[in-house]
């Protein structure tokens, strides 16, 4: 026991100095020893801060703490492996803790976070297997949702998404990648309504949590314009109402990037499983 303190004490020092040293040595007290969470959580300052997101009119609180902590999970605010706490978020949400635990319970039934109990809270690493089914998930639910709003679209569907990509190649330009996210997946979320397949979208969307995270690594390492380039050509399928075309077009466009996860693999290796 007393070897046990004079590590932790020499440790905390440590981590006054180096603080990438930190969140390794609050991981390994929280899994190795027996120290409850709430006083790793005293003796460990955890520096890291979310991305700061604005609650929306009407939306409940647990509704917000999901959101929140979902979306700096998918922009890696949140870094596969690191250790969150219910408290720490619930303070800097200005919520009390009882939305926050119950949206981490719902995001652990996706596996996105691991929980332990008496010991804390884990953003999982991407494990393939998940980003996998996911993918198959949505492969297989998009393009056949991409080919019935092609045949129902309307023109001002067509100009909606037309629009949405116009505003992509400027907040390219503009290198605002976030906003550039944000509107790839409102592209994606257009066909669905187009089809009126919204609860398909909701579902895919909870469980594409895993492939998002590649999707975010994919961006920041390789040229987002190839991504502009086959909305463009699913844009085209829309116009000429080829259903079929549409739907080979998204199978394409959503397995590219699985294809070419071994790169991102070996650029992040300390993200992955």
């Amino acid at each position: 026991m007393l070897y046990f303190y004079q590590y932790l004490h020499t440790s905390v020092l440590v981590c006054l100095y180096n603080k990438s040293y930190l969140q390794e040595v609050k991981n390994y007290f929280l899994i190795y020893s027996k120290i409850p969470m709430r006083y790793c959580n005293t003796m460990f300052y955890y520096e890291d801060k979310m991305k700061n997101i604005a609650k929306h009119d009407r939306e409940s609180n647990r509704d917000y703490a999901l959101r929140v902590i979902r979306e700096n999970i998918i922009n890696l605010e949140l870094k596969p492996g690191t250790m969150i706490s219910e408290q720490d978020i619930a303070n800097e949400l200005n919520l009390s803790r009882t939305p926050v635990h119950e949206a981490m319970q719902e995001l652990s039934t996706t596996k996105i976070i691991e929980i332990l109990p008496q010991r804390g809270s884990y953003v999982s690493k991407i494990d393939m297997d998940r980003v996998d089914e996911a993918v198959f998930m949505r492969t297989t639910l998009e393009s056949a949702i991409a080919e019935l709003a092609c045949e129902k679209a309307s023109d001002d569907d067509i100009m909606e998404l037309e629009e949405n990509i116009n505003l992509q190649e400027f907040y390219l330009t503009k290198n605002n990648l976030d906003k550039f996210m944000e509107l790839d997946n409102a592209f994606h979320q257009t066909m669905y309504r187009i089809a009126n397949k919204m609860q398909c979208f909701y579902m895919v969307k909870l469980m594409n949590i895993h492939h998002d995270r590649v999707r975010e690594l994919h961006l920041h390492s390789s040229d987002p314009k190839t991504v502009i380039a086959e909305h463009k050509e699913i844009l085209e399928a829309f116009k000429q109402h080829n259903g079929k075309k549409a739907h080979d077009l998204l199978v394409t466009h959503i397995t590219r990037l699985y294809q070419q996860q071994g790169e991102i693999r070996k650029k992040y290796p300390e993200f992955f499983a």
